[in-house]
């Protein structure tokens, strides 16, 4: 007779290993990285040029809005954004998970492409009117030397301010203004909420002409409505 072959069933595979379970949600920090020029906390783009910003958060993120500070805001997680007018302004991202909110926020300088003057932005450096006007200030107490005072990060391409002592604490807003339609000059106004002593000179980069407006120490600064500040910068 024949034998008879036997044997066992075959082996069975190995189960698959169990997948590892998903990190459990974390709360989220924000972070912001673009494509700009940044230095001192103060990034630099140019009217109508795109830039790209990118969401750099970590933890879990389920909800995002990023806010230009143009009014203009997106959800897309790396958006692409050109900002319309010269002047300063704040970024910001808000993320939201796990249960938490997080915001990050980076200081723009937007500056003119096609500028109409030469002058270039600073600390103690504004430039007003697609960066043809240069304003600069200068304060003193009684007895006291010198010093500049520092642009405040936020303005339009029209109007800034300055801080003497404080970062909070906004010292004076200065205005140029187009008024060529109206009397044939581009005005000066201006309003400071001190008693120091200053002296501020607006320049036009083109021509060189510059206009001084000073108060003494010890008295409340007067309001400058100077209308008639610059009539050459109408022409040409």
């Amino acid at each position: 007779g024949g034998g008879g072959g036997g044997g066992g069933a075959p082996p069975q595979p190995e189960p698959e290993p169990e997948p590892e379970p998903p990190p459990p949600p974390r709360p989220p920090t924000a972070a912001i990285e673009l494509d700009a020029e940044c230095a001192d906390d103060l990034c630099v783009a140019y009217t109508g040029e795109p830039v790209t910003v990118r969401d750099a958060s970590t933890g879990t993120v389920s909800r995002r809005t990023w806010d230009f500070g143009d009014g203009e805001t997106s959800r897309v997680r790396n958006p692409r954004h050109a900002w319309a007018s010269p002047g300063f302004y704040r970024l910001m991202l808000t993320v939201t998970g796990a249960g938490a909110t997080s915001t990050a926020s980076r200081d723009l300088l937007v500056r003119a492409s096609d500028a109409a003057g030469d002058c270039e932005p600073g600390a103690a450096t504004l430039c007003l009117l697609d960066s043809r006007f240069e304003v600069r200030t200068e304060y003193w107490s009684t007895g006291g030397e010198p010093a500049s005072a520092t642009v405040v990060r936020a303005g339009t391409n029209e109007s800034g301010m300055f801080r003497f002592f404080d970062a909070d604490n906004w010292e004076m807003l200065i205005k140029v203004l187009d008024g060529c339609d109206a009397n044939g000059h581009v005005w000066v106004f201006g309003a400071a909420t001190t008693d120091l002593g200053y002296r501020i000179t607006v320049t036009d980069t083109v021509d060189g002409t510059a206009r001084e407006y000073t108060n003494e120490p010890g008295n409340p600064a007067p309001a400058i409505t100077d209308a008639k500040a610059f009539p050459d910068a109408c022409r040409g």
